[in-house]
């Protein structure tokens, strides 16, 4: 393959990578929530070529390389219209979710109390 070739092969597959959708992930749906990734995208190629003439002969060579990194950077939720961003900068997706758990078990512990005192006002006679 002659070093324009891999060029232009290169481009070809990185053109195919680099979409919308490299960054904006495909959306996630768990119950009633969404979930869309937002990564940020590196990438970067490079080439190198020569010919060489000798007194016995000639030669030719070159390569080509490419590269591409995908990093997490944030998760949008949303669920019954409402839109929150969880921002993960250098963290983990699973560090972002394991420190939202104590706020979700409270959330969840709130959400059955209210609805306890709802029925037990509902079960209240002349009501």
């Amino acid at each position: 393959m002659e070093h324009k070739e891999a060029l232009d092969a290169i481009a070809s597959q990185l053109e195919k990578f680099m979409t919308t959708k490299t960054v904006v992930g495909e959306p996630i749906s768990v119950g009633n929530v969404t979930l869309v990734p937002i990564q940020a995208v590196s990438f970067g190629f490079g080439s190198g070529g020569s010919e060489g003439k000798a007194e016995k002969g000639s030669g030719t060579g070159g390569g080509a390389g490419a590269g591409a990194k995908l990093r997490p950077m944030a998760i949008v939720a949303v669920k019954d219209g409402d839109v929150q961003v969880f921002n993960l900068g250098n963290r983990t997706t699973v560090e972002v979710i394991a420190e939202k758990i104590p706020e979700l078990i409270e959330k969840l512990k709130r959400a059955k109390t209210e609805k306890g005192d709802e029925e037990e006002k509902d079960e209240e006679p002349g009501k």
